[in-house]
Order: structure tokens, then C-alpha cells, then sequence
């Protein structure tokens, strides 16, 4: 299984090459033109997919981790201002709902995400064997 740790919160995906357009265009140059792919650089393409996957993970982990927070902080006021006003703690708490709602959505996205990260270099890597090298998934 693949672990990863983001020192940096990211919430929007950097394209490889700079554009949505840059990023295919790599893609398509590593995988080659033949459809049995005997002419990809399984190499680059791991490293290209690397990165790539990464990316997508650390935004995905820096969601889930905002939106933890700001549930339980939105929670803590609205407990705070219910001795205030309840009509204003119940939007803060409604909102605190809306920040836990998103926070179990990311947090199923990023499962999904590391799930499918696995399963690609898993593939990745049973064709580098063939070519005869021996990487580990780290």
C-alpha cells in the first residue's frame, strides 16, 4: 500500500508541463503510439504518474484536513453563541454540518484516490519487471 505525507496544504492541482493540454501531451509522448504499449518508458511514465498522483492526494489530504477543522470549530462556537443567541447558533451549527458533510466526502474521495494510486503503480510495476528491474512502490 502506498503511504504518503504532505508537509504543504495545496488546494488546487498543478498540471504537469504547466496545462491541462502540457500534461496529455506528456502523457501520450511517454506511453507511445503502439496499442500493446511495447514502446513505453515504464520508467518515466512511473515517475510522470508519481508525481501526477501525488498531486492529486496532497489537494484532496489538504481538504480533508481543512474541512476537519472548521467543522469543529464552527461546532465549538455554536455552542459558544447558543448561550447568546440560538437563532445564530443554529446557522453556525448548520454550517459546522455542511464543513463534517464535506470533510467525510473528501476523506472517501482520498480513499478512492490512494486506492486507485495503488492499483496503477501495482500495474506499473509488474511491467518494469518484465523490462528486468526491481523497484519498490515508494
Amino acid at each position: 500500500m502506498v503511504h504518503r505525507t504532505f508537509e504543504n496544504l495545496k488546494f488546487k492541482r498543478t498540471y504537469i508541463g504547466g496545462s491541462k493540454q502540457r500534461e496529455l501531451e506528456i502523457f501520450s509522448k511517454i506511453q507511445g503510439n503502439s496499442n500493446d504499449n511495447s514502446d513505453c518508458d515504464w520508467l518515466e511514465y512511473r515517475r510522470i504518474i508519481t508525481q501526477y498522483c501525488d498531486d492529486q492526494l496532497n489537494v484532496i489530504l489538504s481538504w480533508v484536513f481543512i474541512m476537519e477543522r472548521l467543522s469543529i470549530i464552527f461546532l465549538i462556537i455554536a455552542l459558544i453563541v447558543m448561550f447568546i443567541n440560538t437563532h445564530i447558533s443554529f446557522s453556525i451549527l448548520f454550517i459546522s454540518l455542511i464543513s463534517r458533510g464535506l470533510f467525510i466526502y473528501f476523506k472517501n474521495k482520498g480513499r478512492k484516490k490512494l486506492f486507485d494510486y495503488n492499483f496503477s503503480l501495482n500495474i506499473i510495476l509488474s511491467e518494469i519487471k518484465k523490462l528486468g528491474f526491481e523497484l519498490n512502490k515508494n
